[in-house]
C-alpha cells in the first residue's frame, strides 16, 4: 500500500510556496481565460470586417440602412444598397455617481453596393469609413448620379456626396459641394433630406441656412425664399392625399386626387387633408378642386411614393392590437388600382402585433418602411430586415433579398 500523499506544513518557506502555487494557479488561470477570450473577440471583429467581405466579394453584409431604384442605359433598373458595416456594440461607462450606457462602435464604415436585381449579382461595392456610429443616411437619385445625404452625429459631421449612377465613381464630395456655393463657405454643420420637397436643408457654422433644390440645382437662402420661389408655377398639376371619411378624425381615409396651380398645392400641402371636405372653401381660396379618386377605404393609410403616374399607399386590414400591412398600387390617370400585395407577399416583421411586443404598433414601426420606385421596378424596404422588389404593372414579385 502507497503512503498517503502529505503537503508540507508548517512556517517553511519552501511549504508556503508550494502549497501558494496550488491554490494561486487560479489567479493565472483566470488571467488567461480572460487573455483568450480577448484574442477571440479581436479576431470576430477582424474576421467580421474584413476578412468576411474579401472572401464573399458577391455577398452583402452590415445591417441595412437604404436603398434606391437607378435606371441605367441599357434600359434595365439597378439597385443601389446602403449597409452599415460597422462594428456595433453596447457599452457601459461607469464613473462616481454615474453610469452611462450607449451604442459604440469599431471600423465605422458603410458598404454601398449596385445590384442587377435579376441576377441578385453585385456589380460594384463602395466602402465608405467614418468617425462614429452611423445614425441616418438617404440615398436619392437624380438626373444621372446617386446622392448621398449623411446626418451629422458625433464625431460623424454632414456629408452630402454624389456618385455617377452607371460607374459608382463619386463624382463630387462635401467639400465641393460647399465650394458651389458662397453661402456654405464656412462649413455644414447639419444636412437633412426633406423627401417632400426633394431638397437638402442645411446649416453652417457661421450661422447660416439653405435649401438645396435637385430639380433646380439651386441653393436658397433660408426657407421664405424657398416658398416664394415656388408660388409663381402656375402650371395645372395632381397631387395625391389621403383624407379622413366625412373630414373628422377617423382611421378611415379615402384616396382624393387635388387639382390645381402647382404654386397653391406647394404652400397648401399641410391644409389639403384638412380641407378636402369643404370643396367651396378649396377652390374659392386656394383654387384647388378635390375630388375622389377611388371609393376603397384604407385604415390608418399613408402614401409612401408618388410620382405623376401612381401612388403606392400601405395600410391596415383591420384595426386592434393584431393586425397585417398591406400595400396597395394605384394609377392616377385611371383611378385603378393596379394590385395589392397580400401580407403573404410582404415581409412578415411587418404585422403589428401589439400583444406580443408593444414597439411592432403603428407607431413605432411605420418609419422602418420604405417604398421607391423606378421604370418597372417597385422598391419595398424595411429597416433591419431587407428589400423586396416588384414589377410596377403587375405586382408581381421579383426578388427579395435579407439584410
Amino acid at each position: 500500500m502507497e503512503p498517503p500523499v502529505t503537503y508540507p506544513q508548517g512556517d517553511s518557506y519552501q511549504g508556503k510556496k508550494i502549497y501558494g502555487r496550488q491554490k494561486g494557479c487560479a489567479k493565472f488561470s483566470c488571467f488567461g481565460v480572460v487573455g483568450a477570450i480577448v484574442v477571440i473577440v479581436v479576431i470576430v471583429i477582424i474576421a467580421y470586417t474584413f476578412a468576411l467581405p474579401a472572401l464573399m466579394p458577391n455577398s452583402l453584409s452590415g445591417s441595412f440602412l437604404d436603398a434606391v431604384v437607378v435606371p441605367s442605359k441599357d434600359g434595365e433598373e439597378k439597385v443601389w444598397i446602403l449597409t452599415d458595416g460597422s462594428f456595433n456594440f453596447i457599452q457601459t461607462t461607469k464613473s462616481p455617481g454615474r453610469t452611462s450606457t450607449g451604442r459604440e462602435c469599431y471600423f465605422c464604415k458603410t458598404w454601398t453596393y449596385i445590384i442587377d436585381p435579376k441576377t441578385e449579382k453585385v456589380l460594384h461595392k463602395i466602402k465608405t469609413p467614418y468617425e462614429d456610429i452611423i445614425t441616418l443616411i438617404d440615398l436619392v437619385y437624380h438626373d444621372g448620379k446617386v446622392w448621398s445625404v449623411t446626418r451629422e452625429y458625433g464625431e460623424n459631421e454632414p456629408r452630402i456626396e454624389a456618385f455617377d449612377s452607371e460607374t459608382g465613381e463619386k463624382v463630387m464630395d462635401t467639400d465641393q459641394f460647399e465650394s458651389k456655393f458662397p453661402q456654405l463657405s464656412a462649413g455644414l454643420t447639419e444636412a437633412h433630406y426633406d423627401k417632400e420637397d426633394f431638397t437638402i436643408r442645411v446649416k453652417t457654422r457661421d450661422g447660416r441656412e439653405g435649401i438645396y433644390s435637385f430639380t433646380e440645382d439651386k441653393l436658397y437662402k433660408d426657407n421664405a425664399e424657398f416658398n416664394k420661389s415656388q408660388t409663381k408655377d402656375s402650371a395645372i398639376t395632381n397631387y395625391p392625399i389621403l383624407a379622413p371619411e366625412d373630414n373628422s378624425s377617423s382611421p378611415r381615409k379615402k384616396l382624393l386626387i387635388a387639382t390645381g396651380p402647382k404654386s397653391s398645392i406647394e404652400n397648401n400641402k399641410s391644409s389639403l387633408s384638412h380641407y378636402s371636405g369643404n370643396e367651396e372653401h378649396m377652390e374659392k381660396y386656394y383654387k384647388i378642386k378635390v375630388k375622389p379618386l377611388v371609393e376603397k377605404i384604407y385604415l390608418e393609410g399613408i402614401i409612401y411614393h408618388m410620382d405623376s403616374e401612381s401612388v403606392i399607399i400601405v395600410y391596415l386590414d383591420q384595426l386592434g392590437k393584431k393586425s397585417n400591412r398591406l400595400v396597395s398600387c394605384v394609377d392616377l390617370n385611371s383611378g385603378k388600382e393596379l394590385w395589392t400585395l397580400k401580407p403573404d407577399e410582404i415581409f412578415d416583421e411587418m404585422k403589428i402585433d401589439e400583444e406580443d411586443d408593444t414597439f411592432s404598433s403603428l407607431f413605432f414601426t411605420k418609419s422602418n418602411i420604405g417604398v421607391k420606385r423606378s421604370g418597372n421596378l417597385v422598391l419595398l424596404t424595411l429597416k433591419n430586415e431587407g428589400i423586396m422588389g416588384f414589377e410596377y404593372k403587375t405586382g408581381k414579385k421579383l426578388f427579395e433579398m435579407d439584410i
